[in-house]
């Protein structure tokens, strides 16, 4: 039987989600799961809808695996096999030939601190122009000749949230460090470095061309991975952990910003 795991992981002590013999990645960290488990993921068919770079969370990220008793891979099973930056929190029965990487679609957040006095409706402008089929060659990070960057994206959203500025982008299918990259694009524009002209002419790599250094990797979370005929169940335990987990890290990291913030305006 095959069975398709959703999970949640906080990305700051993994070096990405791929697997590394000499690092400590998500994928590793699966795999000594599974072997606990009796299950070997190299025979088992296991796949994944994409992976995530070092730094980089995730809330919605998708694998699946052959087993023969599903019960061996419920959320509370494999959670209690799992360090406490990764957790599955929901499971799907799936077809035999189900692969997670053939996604119907893909939804990521970035959030910016707002450092610098951005001009917001400008950045807007821009991300609206991200709409739609295009070629993304100049946000993808060591393109190379024969490697197709055409990329549709379904919907855009840039809001502000207190000192913070949150991008919302979904599309079928995402190239290397391209959110990352239109990240950079955007604050360029929004701080005034770069104007509408060269963010639009960025979308045309046929006639100019040019190369960005991606944003951080700790603002971006892959939200979630959808598929057209997949219902998940959400194990409702593992969810009420993951919340539990992400509210001390609120109160954890924003004890430290507003310490610093107050710092800040003392100029200290």
């Amino acid at each position: 039987m095959r069975i398709a795991l959703k999970l949640a992981y906080f990305g700051v002590n993994f070096a990405g989600f791929q697997y590394q013999p000499d690092q400590r990645t998500v994928e590793g960290e699966l795999f000594k799961a599974f072997e606990k488990l009796g299950i070997n993921p190299k025979k088992s068919g296991y796949k994944c809808a994409g992976r995530t770079d070092a730094g980089v969370h995730a809330l919605g990220q998708v694998i699946a695996i052959n087993v023969e008793n599903p019960k061996r891979v419920l959320p509370r099973i494999i959670n209690s096999y799992l360090p406490d930056d990764i957790i599955v929190w929901a499971w799907a029965k799936v077809d035999e030939n189900f692969n997670p990487r053939y996604a119907s679609c893909r939804k990521y957040l970035y959030v910016m601190y707002l450092s610098e006095n951005y001009e917001v409706s400008v950045m807007r402008k821009a991300a609206k122009l991200l709409l739609g089929t295009h070629d993304f060659s100049n946000f993808t990070k060591k393109f190379g000749e024969g490697q197709n960057c055409v990329r549709t994206v379904y919907n855009i959203e840039l809001r502000i949230d207190g000192n913070f500025l949150i991008f919302e982008i979904e599309g079928n299918a995402f190239t290397w460090n391209m959110i990352r990259c239109i990240v950079s694009a955007l604050m360029a524009v929004g701080s005034k470095h770069r104007d509408l002209e060269w963010f639009e002419k960025m979308l045309n790599p046929e006639k100019y061309k040019e190369r960005l250094e991606p944003a951080p990797p700790y603002g971006l979370i892959l939200k979630d991975v959808k598929y057209s005929n997949v219902e998940f169940e959400v194990d409702d335990y593992a969810w009420k952990t993951l919340k539990t987990k992400i509210e001390k890290l609120i109160e954890y990291y924003g004890t430290i910003y507003k310490l610093f913030s107050l710092v800040k305006q003392d100029n200290i």
